[in-house]
């Protein structure tokens, strides 16, 4: 990724905008869009929103996005590009929201923090575009997905570049896979999203690692997010356990977030 300039070019020029006002983008025979999940605190107000993309094919059939990134997870450029073009449309579409005045939540890979670490026109671009949109730096939380096998020293230099400019980090689904205690510790994030496999167990069993996955967070100076709540029962167990933000089905779905501006530049 020597010139990102040129290829934030190209990502730019590929923009449409559907029948709902909505921009997505089609790139390689997939077609991107954005929904929003809202994050509540701890009063039952929206504190921000996690975009998450939908993906279809050329026949329109849905894409699980889940399997479309683990797909090309070990192709370094094949991901710098799709996360791209879900940042941009993220962004684009946020901004023109109803909830452009609060925190988004953006799912990046690795590979862009270690582009941005050794990258200073790649941070310009990104500060300058957020600036375009009317968008401030502080709004942005980057939710750090997988990582394991990548440079984590240029990871923490990306990390640390953004944070001079009030970008925050979370890491997700902290509590599954390679999201660890040990990796909290490491990237000291902003945010840890405690994943749904240990929210789920809260509820039924009262189970400890809940309480241990807020032990850390505290130790680490992060505040809490407890995702994937599908019932009454797990957000007042989360609520009581002293979780800060909560995420789930049982308090809003992903939608397209209704449009607060009809126009907005794209270039």
């Amino acid at each position: 990724m020597n010139n990102y300039a040129m290829l934030h070019r190209k990502i730019i020029d590929l923009l449409r905008i559907d029948d709902d006002n909505y921009f997505y983008i089609s790139y390689k025979g997939f077609t991107f869009t954005s929904v929003f999940q809202p994050i509540f605190d701890r009063e039952c107000n929206i504190y921000g929103v996690e975009a998450l993309v939908r993906i279809t094919d050329d026949n329109g059939m849905p894409v699980n996005p889940y399997g479309y990134f683990d797909a090309i997870r070990n192709d370094d450029k094949s991901s710098v590009i799709s996360t791209l073009i879900c940042a941009i449309i993220h962004g684009l579409n946020f901004a023109r929201s109803c909830y452009c005045d609060k925190k988004l939540f953006i799912n990046v890979t690795p590979a862009i923090f270690e582009i941005l670490s050794n990258n200073d026109i790649a941070v310009n671009t990104l500060i300058r575009r957020l600036k375009m949109l009317g968008l401030s730096p502080t709004q942005i939380v980057y939710e750090i997905i997988e990582f394991e096998g990548r440079n984590l020293a240029s990871v923490l230099k990306g990390i640390k570049k953004l944070s001079n400019f009030g970008i925050e980090i979370a890491l997700d689904d902290y509590g599954s896979a390679f999201s660890t205690e040990s990796r909290a510790k490491a990237v000291t994030p902003d945010y840890l999203k405690i994943d749904k496999s240990i929210v789920d167990l809260l509820a039924a069993f009262k189970y400890s690692k809940f309480h241990h996955a807020m032990k850390i967070s505290r130790a680490i100076a992060a505040k809490t997010i407890a995702e994937g709540i599908e019932t009454k029962e797990t957000f007042e167990c989360c609520m009581e356990s002293g979780a800060d933000y909560f995420q789930g089905f049982y308090l809003a779905r992903p939608h397209k977030a209704p449009l607060k501006q009809s126009k907005m530049a794209i270039r």
